[in-house]
């Protein structure tokens, strides 16, 4: 069975871009509706956020910040197919809008079409270089296909950043499936990165999950520079013994 690891897949809705509403008259509506859907949000309740998130892009269906929305709705739900129809929508009507690319990565990585989430991460990039959950996105999807590499230099990317993303946003997380070793060099990497910034906690609290998840390769520790400040920490030590 697949192990389900919590990587970052783009709730950052509120960054987003909206056009102007057109009708006449119509700018209050909108604004309600469109607050109305977010407070549905807050509470999980996709459904009601929904109708509410409809009826602004009826009064204004060119709001690429209500097409995300709406994407993200069905993608809570775990319909990735209609997320991916309003999230396509959104860049068709913007090609510069990035968080729709984000969130496309986000949907194909759920379906486990990895190298055409690896691109749109990518193109998410390549408009928006602060886009956080990109990197660590990226990150996970890279370690997929097999390009750990590049997995490790997204990941460090994303926690240089942000090193407190995770914590900040639990919400962004979904489950991605991983295979094989993937998840546990995953966390192996981020104990990596808090040991390069000598956060005893965070390394600890990361090895951990590595153990967790089936790393056993705890010599690394002795031979990766990362760890050479914080590698005499008794806590840490035990992964040794």
């Amino acid at each position: 069975m697949q192990k389900k690891a919590g990587v970052i897949l783009l709730i950052l809705f509120l960054l987003s871009a909206c056009y102007p509403v057109k009708r006449e008259g119509s700018a209050n509506a909108f604004e309600r509706h469109f607050q109305a859907g977010l407070t549905h949000m807050q509470k999980k309740d996709y459904a009601l956020a929904r109708q509410e998130f409809l009826q602004a892009l009826n009064l204004n269906p060119r709001s690429t910040r209500v097409l995300n929305l709406l994407g993200l709705t069905y993608f809570k739900e775990q319909d990735y197919d209609l997320a991916e129809m309003y999230f396509l929508r959104a860049i068709r009507i913007d090609p510069e809008f990035n968080l729709g690319y984000l969130n496309l990565g986000g949907v194909y990585a759920m379906k486990q079409l990895y190298a055409r989430a690896r691109e749109y991460y990518e193109k998410a990039l390549s408009l928006n270089p602060g886009l956080t959950a990109a990197y660590y996105s990226l990150g996970a999807v890279c370690f997929q296909l097999g390009d750990d590499q590049a997995a490790l230099e997204y990941l460090f990317r994303g926690l240089k950043q942000d090193p407190d993303f995770l914590e900040k946003h639990p919400d962004s997380l979904a489950g991605l499936p991983m295979k094989g070793n993937s998840l546990a060099e995953l966390y192996f990497s981020f104990a990596r990165f808090y040991a390069s910034h000598q956060d005893e906690d965070r390394t600890v609290e990361y090895l951990k999950k590595a153990r967790q998840a089936g790393f056993r390769d705890w010599e690394r520790i002795d031979r990766e520079s990362e760890f050479e400040k914080i590698r005499d920490n008794p806590a840490i030590r035990e992964f040794l013994k």
